[in-house]
């Protein structure tokens, strides 16, 4: 939604008449070429992460600070765990799990030890704003989203990461996900090139997705490039994966 808006406001050519400061992220993930991107059309000063879940307390159960270095959540109205989501055991400190809840000041519905599915990790040390409210960081995803692509675990949050990486690219992709006559999986990127990025650069662009992809994920890609724009944009959550293995 942040992303269909600064678009939407840089093609009317409004920018200048709204004064737009601040942006918050409801619950959203957002990789940081995504950021960066919705940064550069609106000239926004700071974009916080606002995380909620309506079984807990609904939107605003944490917030990060103008230092952007993790989101401070309420340990005064709930414990936050981290946990390995198959296991259930906690995660060494610093790594990424599940988000697991227990409220501490509900009294209708009151949760223990509840799943959230969501992906995060602990932020050790204080921050530098001074709040002693400990930190979570921005969500990865949520352990559901998982797909198995050859024997690896693979999270979109992952593929967010590797691409807001390499310049020249834009924030939005989809992963799909097909099974061939020869019985093996393949992976096919597609990918916007980054605005005024001439297609002349594809056959480079296409080798350094190529390379981070399988340096910081472990798994080999096609890649597919499309002019800026061309990828659908949605007013809800974006979807990132089509697993057309589950139709074979």
């Amino acid at each position: 939604m942040g992303l269909l808006m600064a678009e939407e406001v840089h093609k009317r050519g409004i920018r200048d008449q709204i004064h737009l400061k601040k942006m918050i992220f409801g619950s959203e993930r957002s990789s940081d070429a995504m950021r960066k991107r919705i940064r550069e059309l609106l000239g926004v000063e700071h974009m916080f992460d606002i995380p909620g879940m309506t079984e807990l307390y609904g939107p605003g159960t944490g917030l990060d600070c103008i230092h952007h270095t993790g989101i401070h959540y309420w340990a005064d109205y709930y414990i936050l765990e981290i946990l390995n989501p198959e296991t259930l055991e906690p995660v060494p400190g610093g790594e990424t799990g599940e988000m697991v809840v227990t409220t501490l000041t509900k009294e209708a519905v009151p949760l223990i030890r509840y799943r959230t599915r969501d992906l995060t990790r602990l932020i050790p040390g204080p921050c530098p704003c001074g709040s002693i409210l400990p930190r979570h960081d921005r969500l990865l995803g949520r352990s559901d989203d998982m797909i198995i692509f050859r024997a690896v675990n693979i999270y979109p949050g992952q593929v967010d990461h590797a691409l807001s990486r390499i310049e020249g690219i834009g924030s939005e992709y989809q992963i799909i996900l097909d099974r061939k006559e020869d019985g093996k999986d393949y992976m096919t990127l597609k990918v916007e090139r980054n605005q005024g990025i001439d297609a002349a650069r594809d056959p480079e662009l296409k080798g350094t997705i190529r390379e981070e992809i399988k340096k910081q994920i472990m798994v080999s890609t096609a890649v597919e490039l499309f002019d800026y724009g061309s990828l659908p944009r949605s007013e809800r959550k974006s979807k990132r994966v089509f697993d057309n293995r589950e139709m074979d």
